[in-house]
């Protein structure tokens, strides 16, 4: 993040700034036949059916913590499911990707059928050529909000040209 270019003019992100919080504290919780949501329109045990490195750690207790963990991969699905509530002022429609991630457990594993509490800040703002780009660190903690056990940084990345008035915006 050192590295990152700082932004001259934002349009899209023009309303978030670095340290932001989101609007209230997001209760989540991942289920083996729980949907999650619009951004990955499947459960965890239809994930578990086509993952290719499978683990009985994932859905049975034959691991060290006696239950099922979420895979690491499907932290990220645990902690984007509940993300606009956050509701952070990015204006649109515009395409947003998701640019790069970060996961790190803290006193994880995370496990299947636990309930979380998910807070969330902006960490950084940047941008390219290209793009507008906000940093969200999202800090997973157990369902009593007093104990952190995960953490997720996720650059959205944002593309200009697919913001209607882009170029206009930019230059007033």
């Amino acid at each position: 993040m050192k590295a990152l270019r700082p932004p001259e003019r934002l349009v899209i992100l023009a309303d978030l700034r670095v340290g932001m919080k989101g609007a209230e504290d997001e209760r989540v919780r991942m289920d083996p036949d729980q949907n999650m949501g619009a951004l990955y329109p499947f459960s965890l045990n239809q994930k578990l059916a086509v993952i290719t490195e499978n683990s009985p750690w994932y859905s049975g207790g034959e691991n060290p913590w006696g239950r099922p963990i979420v895979p690491l991969e499907m932290v990220s699905v645990l902690a984007e499911y509940s993300n606009r509530k956050a509701a952070f002022p990015v204006k649109g429609p515009a395409v947003g990707l998701f640019a790069d991630q970060e996961i790190r457990m803290i006193d994880g594993p995370l496990f299947v059928g636990e309930d979380y509490v998910i807070r969330r800040e902006i960490a950084a703002l940047s941008e390219s050529k290209r793009t507008e780009s906000y940093w969200v660190r999202s800090r997973i903690y157990d369902r009593t909000g007093t104990k952190q056990v995960a953490e997720m940084l996720l650059n959205h990345a944002t593309l200009k040209h697919s913001y209607a008035g882009y170029a206009e915006a930019a230059k007033a």
